[in-house]
């Protein structure tokens, strides 16, 4: 097993990226022991940022984070995208790798394998993909197989995927028999727990953006064989507090909790605003954990 990994959420102050609060988060972390930090489309807003804010938040894990970073880049043509690896390529960063969406509908295994060799020839970092499904040009939704996964893993600088299968039976097929760093998605132990059998090698991690201690016992604990430790903090740490957020909604928990841990000041439209009772419930699950 691989790290767990952190994934990075901005903050916002007076509807600007808020780098310091970030800054602070980062060095929580690492206080705590934790070495992988990631931004990625979902977590990190990319929807709601600028390019040159994704730029922006990128370069504060290079300049805050002394260990492994994973830099995220949203959905863009493969012109625009090889502009700004080419940034990245210019802050000259150790221990940095990128994460790359496919941005089209899914045509043939050799469209998708043409532009990750050119974003892979691009980046002077080795380079994952985000395996969110991928619509179909002719209808319906692809997942990444076990096949292309195969062949996308002989170009040279390509290292991993961090997996969004919509289903574990399906995740259980496409992640075999592959030399790549599986990271699972979903902020999960216990779907790390399930694909671990089968090719997962670490996942994101959920509680431990809050706690890190969590997430840092569970990896020590699965590669000493001490599973019975991974099954009680799955059950007594992970299961309540995922309870009560999922109910919520993650991604408003999540920023609701660090709200109350001073790593996030505000929001940015249109993200929801939690009513206090709700509030309330995530600052009540988050207590029992922190």
């Amino acid at each position: 097993m691989s790290k767990p990994v952190y994934a990075i959420p901005p903050s916002f102050r007076h509807d600007q990226i808020d780098y310091d609060s970030t800054a602070k988060y980062l060095k929580y972390l690492e206080s705590k022991n934790a070495t992988r930090v990631l931004t990625t489309a979902g977590t990190s807003q990319f929807n709601l940022l600028s390019l040159e804010e994704v730029y922006i938040l990128n370069e504060c894990l290079v300049r805050n984070f002394n260990y492994e970073k994973i830099l995220g880049l949203p959905s863009l043509s493969l012109k625009h995208l090889l502009r700004e690896i080419n940034k990245l390529n210019r802050l000259d960063a150790s221990n940095t790798k990128l994460l790359i969406l496919f941005p089209e509908r899914y045509y043939s295994d050799e469209q998708i394998i043409e532009f990750f060799d050119e974003v892979c020839k691009t980046s002077n970092y080795p380079v994952y993909v985000h395996g969110n499904p991928i619509r179909k040009g002719m209808g319906g939704v692809y997942e990444y197989s076990n096949e292309l996964l195969s062949k996308l893993s002989k170009l040279d600088n390509f290292e991993g995927m961090k997996e969004e299968y919509s289903s574990l039976d399906l995740a259980i097929k496409s992640i075999q028999n592959l030399d790549l760093d599986i990271i699972v998605a979903g902020g999960s132990m216990r779907r790390f727990w399930t694909l671990s059998p089968f090719g997962a090698t670490s996942f994101l991690t959920g509680v431990g953006n809050f706690n890190p201690t969590h997430s840092e016992e569970f990896y020590h604990a699965f590669n000493s064989g001490k599973y019975d430790k991974c099954i009680d903090i799955i059950q007594n740490i992970e299961t309540p507090l995922f309870n009560t957020f999922m109910k919520v909604g993650w991604h408003a928990s999540m920023r609701a909790a660090l709200k109350n841990e001073g790593y996030i000041f505000e929001d940015r439209k249109p993200f929801v605003t939690l009513p206090s009772k709700q509030i309330e419930q995530v600052i009540i699950a988050l207590n029992k954990i922190i």
